[in-house]
């Protein structure tokens, strides 16, 4: 039988800031089937005030790629003290619960949510989601990385590549992009570069909408 790795329903979906998860990984690759994640951060939230959070460094199993320490700053040493990959993601599942997760580039931390509750047999990836890439694909010209959109909106962002940091600055680019416009309509919705192609653990649920202009050049790193 085929995976299922996400359900497609959600028949008594809520507007979209009513309950949603920020969420931003920071890992060892690009490749949600050959990297891991080594810093998990997610902030639940309700009608633009933030109700939880989940932040912790993750255990792993093999070398830390230096490339990665120089992006992040996070050392192997750091990563001793981390949480059991299992136990983070088993906490992050329940932390998600039924809320819209909420990335930025979504489809690089959904993909690794996908690889990840798939290795550990966590059962299927089960939310809705929305993109804030996406969005900005639709309303702002290239380049369109958080950075780039923090310093288009005025949203600080104090250190790039850090799961916190990152999060933070997502939360506050999704309720500046509600605020110019209601995102209800982008929920399960994807604006995919070309250039990359369609991620094979695309969720039956995504619509994939045309990419509004030449991508070539699009830097999100």
């Amino acid at each position: 039988m085929a995976d299922a790795p996400f359900l497609p329903l959600f028949p008594h979906l809520t507007p979209v800031l009513s309950n949603v998860t920020v969420l931003d990984l920071e890992t060892t690759g690009v490749s949600g089937s050959k990297g891991r994640v080594i810093e998990i951060a997610a902030l639940k939230g309700a009608h633009g005030q933030i109700t939880g959070r989940f932040h912790t460094l993750v255990k792993l199993r093999g070398e830390l790629p230096e490339k990665i320490t120089q992006l992040t700053g996070i050392t192997a040493q750091d990563l001793i003290h981390g949480m059991e990959e299992r136990t983070a993601f088993s906490i992050l599942k329940e932390f998600i619960a039924d809320s819209t997760v909420v990335a930025h580039n979504a489809t690089f931390d959904l993909g690794f949510l996908y690889s990840t509750y798939r290795r550990l047999k966590l059962g299927p990836v089960q939310f809705p989601f929305l993109d804030t890439l996406s969005v900005c694909r639709l309303r702002q010209p290239s380049p369109r990385s958080l950075p780039d959109m923090c310093k288009a909106y005025g949203i600080p962002l104090t250190k790039w590549h850090r799961a916190l940091p990152d999060a933070t600055a997502t939360w506050h680019l999704l309720h500046r992009l509600h605020e110019e416009s209601p995102l209800d309509e982008m929920r399960n919705k994807l604006v995919l570069n070309p250039k990359y192609g369609v991620p094979y653990w695309l969720p039956p649920l995504a619509e994939v909408l045309p990419f509004p202009d030449k991508p070539s050049g699009e830097s999100l790193i």
